[in-house]
């Protein structure tokens, strides 16, 4: 899992987007989301002992997105704070590392929060 993308395995294009609860009138919470990062990722299920593996926190990651490492994509650079967007569906970001020797790919940890 922590190999780098081979050529042509970045084959998906995903949004990376940063989410904020702002206020509203109602004294509830309404989410925004930037413009966002359009990026091409290889995107790999969480199956099996992985999975369960991460019920232990409460937070099951069920996707890996791998990114090429570009002005926003660098693991310091993506948090928690953000959601990845893949065919109609969204992921909260649980973590990222760096992918490789050379660094060139950023792995994102992701749960999936459902059907946008």
């Amino acid at each position: 899992m922590n190999q780098e993308p081979r050529p042509g395995e970045l084959d998906q294009r995903v949004k990376i987007r940063l989410w904020s609860d702002v206020p509203n009138a109602s004294f509830g919470l309404d989410q925004t989301f930037d413009a966002g990062t359009d990026v091409w990722a290889k995107r790999e299920p969480i199956h099996g002992l992985a999975l369960r593996a991460g019920m232990q926190t409460g937070e099951v990651p069920t996707d890996l997105f791998f990114v090429r490492v570009q002005p926003g994509t660098a693991p310091e650079e993506i948090t928690a704070a953000h959601v990845v967007e893949w065919r109609g569906r969204r992921y909260r970001v649980l973590d990222t590392i760096s992918v490789g020797a050379l660094r060139r790919f950023t792995r994102i940890s992701a749960k999936d929060l459902g059907a946008i």
